[in-house]
């Protein structure tokens, strides 16, 4: 009888494991006592995951597992690595957009276009990705259909709400954009200068940027319309001595993706509005990803240069400089 109840003890007792894991959520150790030192940029925790003796006693393959941030308990845990993005508010309170954020350090960014009145919403699937553990993106797991809304409100202020920008989670996450037309009728309940935009917490980063204009192409390609005269930070800057171009880049290897396979990033250069065509370049995607991307051009650059392009991620400046800085 005392072995019995003895025997019930034991089974009901949880065994403590600790992981250790990177910040991406890769798992590179379990066992059943705390290692005595952790690698630098590694993370250790406490659990008492069941599935931990499983992979210990050779029942399940590490290689299907990772390290999942749990929003509503607010830790890690061990799961199954899925490919299902699961959508789920953490809490009902309204988190703020960062303003002038760099893109890529966001999960959801927003650029709105205060003269075309739309707004393009961008969904960094790499880092969502990364940060939920997941090995692709295919399918959308959601109760609530809303919970990718975006509230545009007097700045700063939460309660005071202005309109409401709609998000279809399942485009947005398809094409990895979505560009919402606003309408006309924005423009007499919003001053651009004087908002903040707000949403219900469902990933960690959130960022957006303000800029002027967004056009069409003929073949119905958007556009976006970058000048030297942005406020923002930009991926790219581009100056210009005696029809060289001098190309400074904030891109790294790990924003490949940016150029969703394409070896370069194609750039119109208009004077001063999009219907006055002065003349075109290529830079090639490598070389900007290591920063050494300069080109000759065969047309004369204008004093107020207008870049089109076709890239929903990149953001692109262009700065006059003297002859005497570009040799610095």
């Amino acid at each position: 009888m005392v072995t019995e109840t003895l025997t019930r003890q034991q089974q009901n007792v949880k065994h403590t494991y600790y992981i250790v894991f990177n910040d991406k959520g890769k798992i590179f150790k379990i066992n059943g006592t705390a290692p005595a030192v952790v690698a630098e940029g590694m993370t250790q925790i406490e659990t008492t995951n069941p599935v931990c003796a499983k992979i210990i006693q050779g029942k399940a393959s590490l290689k299907k597992y990772g390290m999942i941030w749990d929003v509503i308990k607010e830790k890690w845990d061990i799961d199954l690595r899925s490919t299902t993005l699961v959508i789920e508010s953490k809490h009902n309170k309204l988190l703020p957009f960062t303003q002038d954020i760099i893109p890529d350090d966001a999960e959801i960014f927003v650029k709105a276009f205060y003269n075309s009145n739309k707004v393009l919403v961008q969904a960094n699937k790499y880092k969502i990705k990364s940060s939920k553990n997941l090995g692709d993106i295919t399918e959308i797991s959601t109760k609530e259909t809303k919970l990718l809304d975006i509230y545009i409100t007097k700045k700063n202020d939460p309660d005071h709400l202005i309109s409401t920008i709609e998000v279809d989670p399942m485009s947005l996450f398809k094409e990895g954009v979505q560009v919402i037309d606003l309408g006309t009728n924005i423009t007499k309940k919003v001053d651009w200068n004087n908002i903040s935009l707000y949403t219900k917490q469902v990933f960690n980063d959130y960022g957006w940027s303000l800029t002027s204009t967004m056009s069409t192409n003929k073949d119905g390609l958007n556009k976006i319309i970058q000048s030297s005269k942005t406020k923002t930070k930009t991926d790219i800057n581009i100056k210009v001595v005696d029809n060289t171009l001098h190309v400074t880049s904030d891109l790294n290897e790990s924003q490949l993706y940016y150029f969703s396979g394409k070896n370069t990033l194609k750039v119109v250069v208009c004077d001063t509005v999009v219907d006055n065509f002065v003349g075109a370049f290529e830079i090639r995607a490598d070389e900007l990803l290591r920063n050494k991307a300069n080109t000759t051009i065969d047309f004369k650059w204008p004093k107020k240069p207008l870049l089109l392009y076709k890239n929903n991620y990149l953001t692109v400046s262009t700065g006059d400089i003297h002859e005497q800085d570009a040799k610095h």
